[in-house]
């Protein structure tokens, strides 16, 4: 699938579970140095409270959207899907941010980074990025160049994320 045709399924996503002025504004946002920051500091903020939790992937995004949300000015959505390397999917349940045509992704190394990894995922992650990362961020466009896929299988509504959010707390509080 091209980079254009992903995108304009992954806008109809938005669309589905917000709004089609969401998918508009989303597709046609570029982020600023300054956004890039704030980006970077957010997760920062995030893996501090979540970093060796036992969270999922969705969980961990979600809680990073809601954070972003608080400090950017940007359209925001958490997406599920299918994560793969180098065309083989490695992970059917994964969860990732989309900050307009940009994807972060706060659980792509502590994935990789697990005792448990997909040793195809753990691989490619400790070659083409090394170790102690905590942030993937780059345009959604540009993944496959660095040997990831993306394939979102849905997009979330607010109240999923809520959810998503809240199971995190209980997970941190020991609750879960």
């Amino acid at each position: 699938m091209t980079t254009d045709l992903a995108l304009a399924r992954l806008g109809r996503l938005v669309a589905a579970s917000h709004s089609w002025e969401t998918a508009r504004t989303f597709k046609a946002y570029v982020p600023s140095e300054d956004d890039k920051a704030v980006m970077a500091a957010r997760a920062q903020d995030v893996l501090k409270v979540m970093a060796g939790k036992d969270v999922t992937a969705p969980m961990l995004n979600a809680a990073y959207a809601v954070h972003l949300a608080r400090a950017l000015q940007a359209p925001i959505v958490v997406a599920e899907g299918v994560l793969s390397v180098a065309g083989t999917p490695v992970a059917e349940d994964h969860g990732w941010v989309m900050i307009g045509p940009w994807l972060a992704d706060m659980a792509l190394f502590s994935r990789a980074y697990a005792p448990d990894a997909p040793p195809r995922l753990a691989a490619h992650v400790l070659r083409a990025f090394g170790p102690n990362k905590g942030l993937f961020c780059e345009a959604w466009r540009r993944t496959p160049r660095l040997g990831l896929g993306y394939e979102p299988r849905r997009v979330l509504a607010e109240a999923d994320v809520t959810a998503l959010v809240g199971e995190a707390t209980e997970v941190l509080r020991g609750v879960a």
